[in-house]
């Protein structure tokens, strides 16, 4: 009964997680149509809620509105690994090659990149 219950409360948690950051990318906030923000550089940062978060680290190159790069979510495999993608304002949009899909649409902000994974709100900053 415990284990259910906990097991409940964990989906539950990372559902009102996601749905807190998702409230996050507002119009204002999710400029597609602006100047194409500099993604290029290493970030680092952390994605999930709590004792289900993880550390993320994300390289990337960029010519243009094109981006090139590797992403990895310790932990996670099926998330990890060499990107493609675009920039449009400043909204990033990454695919992994491997051929699992892409990431969702992910917010450039000066130096921090803000989205959700699937394992919840994530927020990289640029090293310096």
């Amino acid at each position: 009964m415990l284990r259910k219950f906990a097991g409940a409360m964990l989906v539950s948690s990372m559902l009102a997680a996601a749905g807190c950051a998702s409230s996050m990318e507002t119009p204002s906030t999710l400029d597609m149509s602006g100047p194409t923000a500099q993604a290029a550089g290493s970030w680092s940062g952390y994605a999930g809620v709590g004792a289900v978060s993880t550390s993320v680290s994300l390289t990337l190159e960029q010519s243009g509105n094109n981006v090139a790069g590797n992403i990895d979510v310790a932990g996670r495999p099926d998330m990890t690994g060499d990107v493609v993608g675009t920039v449009q304002g400043n909204g990033l949009q990454l695919r992994l090659q491997s051929g699992f899909g892409s990431l969702p649409l992910m917010t450039v902000r000066q130096d921090q990149i803000v989205g959700i994974l699937l394992i919840g709100p994530m927020t990289l900053q640029r090293s310096k």
